[in-house]
């Protein structure tokens, strides 16, 4: 099985890229998914992979440039892969922030409504593979906080998040599923004020 991550210079990307020993894409190595060049060129990267993992986002949370990078990926992959007739596995990283809508003001959350976007047009492409339009399979992991040295680093961390181990776990879920099952959504929650 053949991977491909976005993002997969740190946290979960990092975690699922040595897990898996995926090949990661990301910024630093030269894509950057706010590009539509660079989109384009990660999908055609992915049609030499069984599973594309869709992991980086074009934030952080309320920057006005961020522009819907990590929904227009899947949609230029997912083309991709339906014009060459691809099976395969195709996982969103989404959050739990697309769960809550807040008022636009005192400045528009691109991430709530990106992750929003991410995750009903993943749903689009499960749909596709019930009705036989596609031979692909794709997920969505709607996650809480992370406990990554990121989230750590923040002065809101209540040293509770979601462990890396267990998410590897939802994803081996998604990879063990039979061919004819798609896990559309994997949803997890954490108690952030959690007390041992």
């Amino acid at each position: 099985m053949k991977m491909m991550v976005t993002g997969g210079n740190r946290g979960l990307g990092l975690a699922i890229c040595e897990r898996y020993g995926a090949q990661s894409y990301s910024r630093q190595s030269g894509y950057d998914i706010t590009i539509p060049d660079h989109r384009a060129k990660l999908a055609e990267i992915s049609l030499e992979h069984d599973v594309f993992v869709n992991n980086a986002f074009d934030g952080p949370f309320q920057e006005s440039w961020a522009d819907f990078g990590q929904c227009r990926l899947l949609w230029d992959v997912a083309m991709v892969w339906k014009e060459n007739n691809r099976s395969g596995i195709i996982i969103n990283i989404g959050s739990v922030g697309s769960e809550t809508i807040v008022t636009p003001e005192p400045s528009w959350e691109t991430y709530r409504v990106s992750k929003a976007a991410l995750k009903n047009h993943s749903q689009q492409w499960t749909k596709a593979f019930r009705e036989n339009q596609v031979r692909f399979r794709t997920s969505i992991l709607t996650l809480d906080r992370l406990d990554t040295p990121l989230s750590r680093s923040r002065p809101n961390w209540t040293g509770n998040g979601l462990d890396l181990k267990e998410v590897l776990a939802y994803i081996d879920l998604i990879l063990n599923a039979k061919p004819n099952t798609c896990l559309e959504e994997i949803r997890a929650w954490v108690s952030l004020d959690h007390k041992q």
